[in-house]
């Protein structure tokens, strides 16, 4: 059906006649008048009975009415939802990260901006995180390593210091610096984020050769923050990570750089989206 030929009939009804409705739509009346007839002539029935400047709506049209009065009010509610949410007052977004530490906070700040957004965290193995996005499961992830595959755009966020956390009670709380070589007389806390603790993936395990006898891994980041406060281990944390947590204390690696990397990534496709955009938008100006 031809959608400006509905529209033509739908105005001469709702306006009561040719002129008015041509006066809304901003048309000629001979043009209008051309449109109702070819809808006519297309179905063969008439739609309205003309009687001077005087128009009647045949049964045929009333029908057609209430069906076109369904369809431009839909049209009207498709509108207004693809306005707001070019607005972003409403919206979906759904992020997922394999540690909330070091991106709960961008998040956070997203929501103050866009209270309308549905927001969806979650958090998920670092090796799930990429299927994830590609399997369109989540709109942005967080990861700490670049991610490799060519339909993902990623960004680095940041790259803190990494230092040894030890709980305000361990024997250490008093040291700024320890040897590398004494990290393998240490309970080692490692957190499923940071890698397989029993894979050659983890990087503590390649850069210290840690005694996998003395570690204990936990579901993420959060937990092994509490397991160190706790002290049931020591564990490689930014001070960001820690964030000003009085149960915990850093401790300097001598002769070793240690960072913590944060990578966020989503769909190349899904870049012009308002609602990702958005958020990519303001990381980065978070940032500055």
């Amino acid at each position: 059906m031809n959608h400006a030929q509905l529209r033509a009939f739908h105005a001469v009804a709702q306006n009561g006649g040719f002129t008015s409705a041509a006066q809304a739509l901003g048309l000629t009346q001979p043009a209008l008048t051309l449109q109702v007839l070819a809808l006519e002539r297309r179905y063969n029935t008439k739609l309205f009975n003309r009687k001077g400047r005087r128009i009647e709506i045949t049964s045929s049209g009333a029908a057609l009415l209430r069906l076109s009065t369904r369809i431009f009010s839909l049209e009207e509610e498709a509108h207004s939802l693809l306005s707001s949410l070019e607005n972003l007052d409403a919206g979906r977004l759904k992020i997922v990260a394999a540690s909330s530490l070091n991106t709960l906070p961008f998040v956070s700040r997203f929501s103050d901006k866009y209270p309308a957004i549905d927001l969806t965290f979650h958090l998920a193995e670092p090796r799930k995180i990429e299927e994830y996005i590609l399997d369109c499961r989540f709109d942005i992830g967080f990861l700490q390593q670049q991610p490799k595959h060519s339909r993902l755009f990623s960004h680095k966020l940041i790259e803190d210091p990494v230092k040894l956390a030890v709980s305000h009670n361990h024997p250490w709380r008093s040291r700024y610096s320890i040897a590398p070589t004494e990290l393998k007389k240490l309970k080692i806390i490692l957190s499923r984020c940071e890698g397989d603790a029993t894979a050659d993936s983890n990087p503590w395990f390649n850069q210290f050769g840690l005694c996998k006898e003395k570690t204990i891994v936990m579901e993420s980041k959060e937990v092994g923050r509490e397991a160190v406060a706790n002290n049931m281990g020591v564990a490689f944390l930014s001070e960001k990570e820690v964030s000003g947590d009085s149960r915990i204390h850093l401790i300097e690696i001598e002769g070793k750089k240690l960072t913590s990397k944060n990578y966020v990534t989503f769909l190349n496709d899904n870049k012009g989206l308002r609602v990702i955009s958005s958020f990519y938008r303001l990381i980065k100006q978070t940032l500055e």
